[in-house]
């Protein structure tokens, strides 16, 4: 009994040990190579339910085929104008051409990483030198020019990584900053830079405010003059009219007399010192005239008595 379960043990052990060394599971996303004494053996032909019963003088190479993401830290370029700026890159890339990728880069992912830190590096600094700070940094966007730089960069790059297996897929400026030595001397021009260009259109809108004040005024002083026409011509037309009303009333017979009477009381008025007083009765024959007057005035009294003519005449 005893020696039937050793046995067992021992197949088992010996189980597990077969399949540990002697086979290997592939992943979808794994391309895996066999090194048999310095031969590639890019794809295996005995592959069933993702397992391989390989020769124990075989080495299992191991390819992930997904997106691989290179990043770089912040680095100093200088521009066209010799400015420098801080730039930070990142690259996707992947392995297209495993069995050339395995022998130019047999330490795998992390010697792929260096190489593509060179040769990133150096077209950064080639390229971002053909460009003006302004391509780089601007309000508008149609000047900008900082994908056309990341496009150039890939395609030199990705001429070398042919050469490797690998391809390129992308890269871009993850950030991209002054650096701090030169940022506020920077900043500094550029505002000083914005400011002369709000300069000019703040003149322009003042010689535009001024130009659309002098053609208000001088249309309101039109205007103005004639409204003043407008209003003396009926200003005129008024007094004509009071003119011609005032003449026809004051032709009247009764116009006449309240005009004596007007003036009789004037001459009273003006006879009279502060402290008098005058008692007005028709029998006085001084205020006796103002009272045979306002009978006129009244029509109580024929016109041409007023003149002390008889009733006949």
């Amino acid at each position: 009994m005893k020696k039937l379960t050793i046995g067992i043990i021992l197949v088992a052990v010996v189980g597990v040990l077969f399949l540990e060394l002697f086979t290997f599971v592939a992943r979808p996303y794994q391309t895996v190579l066999i090194d048999r004494f310095g031969k590639i053996i890019a794809k295996p032909t005995r592959i069933a339910y993702n397992w391989y019963l390989c020769w124990p003088t075989d080495r299992i190479v191991r390819m992930d085929m997904r997106l691989h993401l290179y990043q770089s830290d912040n680095r100093e370029v200088s521009t066209r104008e010799g400015e420098p700026i801080s730039l930070r890159t990142f690259a996707v890339w992947k392995i297209v051409n495993p069995v050339l990728y395995y022998r130019r880069l047999p330490e795998g992912t992390l010697e792929a990483q260096r190489y593509l830190n060179q040769k990133i590096e150096g077209q950064v600094l080639k390229v971002m030198g053909r460009y003006s700070l302004d391509q780089l940094f601007n309000v508008d966007a149609v000047k900008i020019k900082m994908t056309q730089a990341e496009e150039r960069v890939q395609s030199r790059v990705n001429q070398d990584m042919q050469k490797l297996g690998l391809k390129v897929v992308k890269i871009g400026f993850s950030r991209v900053t002054f650096p701090p030595r030169v940022a506020v001397a920077v900043y500094r021009r550029m505002t000083a830079e914005r400011e002369k260009i709000a300069d000019k259109y703040i003149s322009e809108g003042e010689s535009q405010s001024r130009a659309i004040e002098a053609k208000g005024e001088a249309e309101a002083a039109e205007i103005r003059s004639t409204a003043d026409k407008q209003a003396e011509e009926i200003r005129g037309q008024g007094d004509a009219k009071a003119y011609a009303i005032l003449n026809a009333a004051q032709n009247t017979p009764a116009a006449q007399a309240f005009y004596r009477f007007w003036k009789s009381l004037e001459l009273f008025k003006a006879s009279m010192g502060q402290s008098t007083y005058w008692v007005l009765t028709p029998n006085n024959p001084i205020t006796a005239p103002l009272f045979s007057q306002m009978k006129i005035i009244e029509g109580k009294t024929p016109v041409h008595a007023k003149a002390g003519l008889p009733a006949g005449k």
